[in-house]
């Protein structure tokens, strides 16, 4: 059972790699959509920007999910 748990682990971090460079190229659009939206006020922090903005990204991973047991889970960790 262990190799199985390594197998599931090394796959997910390879899959993990390959979407890190997607992840960052939505973040920065998603930044530069905020820009542009006209809702941002300059007196807002960066981090609000980006937290914002990695939020809308996540929202298109997550597809409602949040609503779910095993995402309540995950969020505690």
């Amino acid at each position: 059972m262990p190799e199985y748990k390594y197998t599931y682990d090394a796959d997910t971090l390879t899959l993990a790699n390959k979407r890190a460079d997607e992840i960052a190229e939505k973040f920065k659009a998603e930044v530069q959509h905020l820009i542009n939206s006209g809702a941002l006020d300059t007196c807002y922090s960066r981090g609000l920007l980006f937290g914002v903005a990695l939020e809308n990204v996540a929202d298109n991973f997550l597809r409602g999910e949040r609503n779910a047991a095993s995402y309540r889970n995950l969020k505690r960790f």
